[in-house]
């Protein structure tokens, strides 16, 4: 018996040992091939009702599920992107006239995403081996677990989850998906569940697996991730649908531009990125919008895939824009002559000139830019929506009239302040507005038709300029935060825009709105205009404060409200003090 006993405890032991040893020879192969699942622990939840040790597991296993799917679906997506839909034309991303084409993907997701195997992390939820043996009274069989949770620990993600009430905060050590420490997972759900907590665990994984690869993803926060993970899939499956039934998809394409859009914005230097949404634009029909993000993307240091297919893409959707467009050009181009027209008569009467009203040329409508060359005003249709565009440009013309300036440094800036007031002034008129009711902005819209979104400009109402407040015109994702200036203190100097005349320009646009709230806008107006001959060619702003000044001085009186004014307007920059 005694004999029976001991064979049974070198036994037990040996197995144990022999586990022990196996598991021991495992993790090493592992950690030297870098190879092995990931573990995911038990969840451990705080709060709640019910049993949270099964709460918990029943929870590992959804995570676990989850991140399978999520890894099924997006393999699937990415390799069918990957080889693009066979049914459409890839150069041009056109498809036939009877049905829309299928974003031409073809090569851009392998940039974007990685291969498809990057998702994969293969993992796997810990459940450790009990073996219920005693020695001399001692259970041995618990030691187990521990050595396996010891072996395991660098490839074990623990997470726990606090309740209370419908709100979840979710912690989690995730230092088993790097080499090296990573940050730790923390995510508050508000009207959770157990269904929507394992989803978001599962994709915040596969984020931090892919900002591996790329660095951008590190960039997108939960929600925005989500986004772009939901457009592969869904574009995908369009495609399919596109391919094998000749499905009209354009409203589901553009559902899914509208979700996905303002991320080209806010990581407009993701190259990958942009063009994953251009070919969205192209297929939802939205050619503007495209030729947009296309020609961003030809600009980017890395390029997605190659510059000929790039330029292929922008040279056809520029002959479609051009045919789509060519009834609405009249149009655009007859708004843009009365912009003009009605610019030039108010200018005329302020001051005192019969000048003729400027021609007006159509550019192309990807061209994000106005301009007075010295003969015309060159502006794309989108302009026609934004009038005061049109009255800056043709104020030009009245202001080489009267004082032939440098364009560049602070004369550029003085002129280029003159244009804004001018057009204010034109935009109050016909707008029938006195200075204490009106916006003070210059071109409401434009910050969407530079976005490249000129469908928005009547609804996005961002200015280019505020004369009220230079500086606050906008923030924007694209073009960054309004530049302009509003004090001789923040005086910008340097060779980048010809010496700061647009950004600089903001101090006298702020000087011009002081004195208006003061003594009104056709007041003001005048004795700015009525400057004007005495500037020399380089005048700057100081003087330029000074000629005002002595223009109203001279005009009023130096004790005058309107000399009072014009001084009080210029200290408030800086400016004669």
């Amino acid at each position: 018996m005694e004999i029976a006993a001991k064979v049974w405890v070198y036994l037990t032991l040996g197995v144990v040992l022999v586990a022990l040893n196996v598991c021991y020879v495992r993790v090493l192969y592992q950690s030297l091939t870098g190879r092995g699942d990931l573990v995911v622990a038990p969840v451990r939840i705080l709060g709640g009702t019910g049993d949270a040790t099964a709460a918990g597991e029943t929870l590992a296993r959804m995570i676990i599920s989850k991140l399978q799917s999520l890894e099924w679906d997006l393999q699937n997506s990415q390799a069918a992107l990957q080889k693009g839909p066979k049914a459409t034309n890839l150069a041009s991303g056109m498809g036939s006239t009877d049905a829309p084409s299928a974003p031409s993907l073809g090569g851009v997701t392998a940039g974007v995403l990685g291969t498809p195997k990057t998702a994969v992390l293969n993992a796997q939820l810990f459940e450790p081996t009990n073996i219920d043996v005693k020695v001399a009274g001692v259970e041995i069989g618990r030691l187990l677990p521990g050595v396996q949770r010891w072996f395991m620990a660098d490839r074990t993600l623990v997470f726990s989850v606090s309740w209370q009430g419908t709100t979840a905060t979710i912690a989690g050590n995730v230092d088993a998906l790097s080499t090296s420490k990573t940050r730790p997972l923390w995510i508050s759900l508000e009207n959770a569940t157990s269904d929507s907590v394992a989803t978001a665990i599962a994709l915040s994984l596969v984020q931090l697996q892919w900002a591996r690869d790329s660095v951008e993803f590190g960039e997108l926060n939960d929600q925005e991730f989500r986004v772009v993970v939901d457009a592969i899939n869904e574009i995908a499956r369009i495609n399919r649908r596109v391919v094998a039934y000749h499905a009209v998809a354009k409203a589901e394409f553009q559902k899914v531009l509208e979700s996905v859009d303002p991320l080209a914005d806010r990581m407009s230097g993701w190259a990958q990125l942009t063009y994953f949404v251009a070919s969205i634009a192209e297929a939802a029909e939205a050619y503007d919008r495209a030729l947009v993000l296309y020609r961003r993307v030809t600009n980017a240091p890395q390029l997605p895939l190659s510059a000929d297919l790039i330029r292929a893409k922008i040279s056809s959707l520029d002959k479609q824009t051009a045919g789509s467009a060519g009834d609405a050009k009249p149009k655009a181009l007859q708004n843009l002559k009365k912009a003009a027209e009605a610019a030039t008569a108010i200018l005329n009467r302020l001051f005192s000139l019969n000048l003729s009203t400027p021609k007006v040329a159509l550019l192309k409508n990807d061209e994000l830019n106005a301009f007075w060359d010295g003969k015309k005003i060159s502006a794309p249709a989108a302009v026609q929506d934004m009038p005061d565009i049109t009255y800056h440009e043709t104020a030009w013309q009245f202001l080489q009239a009267k004082w032939q300036f440098k364009w560049q440094d602070q004369s550029g800036a003085l002129a280029n302040s003159y244009t804004d007031v001018l057009a204010s002034l034109v935009k109050q008129e016909i707008a029938q507005q006195d200075a204490k009711h009106a916006d003070w902005t210059i071109a409401p819209g434009a910050i969407a038709w530079l976005s490249g979104k000129p469908n928005e400009i009547l609804t996005d109402k961002r200015p280019l300029r505020s004369l009220k407040a230079p500086g606050s015109a906008y923030d924007s994702p694209v073009l960054g935060k309004d530049p302009q200036v509003d004090h001789i203190s923040d005086l910008v100097s340097g060779e980048a825009d010809s010496g700061g005349i647009h950004v600089n320009s903001g101090i006298a646009n702020k000087a011009f709105y002081e004195a208006a709230i003061k003594i009104g806008s056709a007041k003001a107006g005048q004795i700015w205009i009525q400057s004007l001959p005495k500037f020399g060619e380089a005048t700057n702003l100081r003087t330029g404060a000074e000629v005002i000044y002595k223009t109203a001085v001279d005009q009023y009186g130096q004790k005058s409200p309107e000399a009072v004014a014009i001084k009080a307007a210029w200290n408030a920059v800086g400016l004669l003090e």
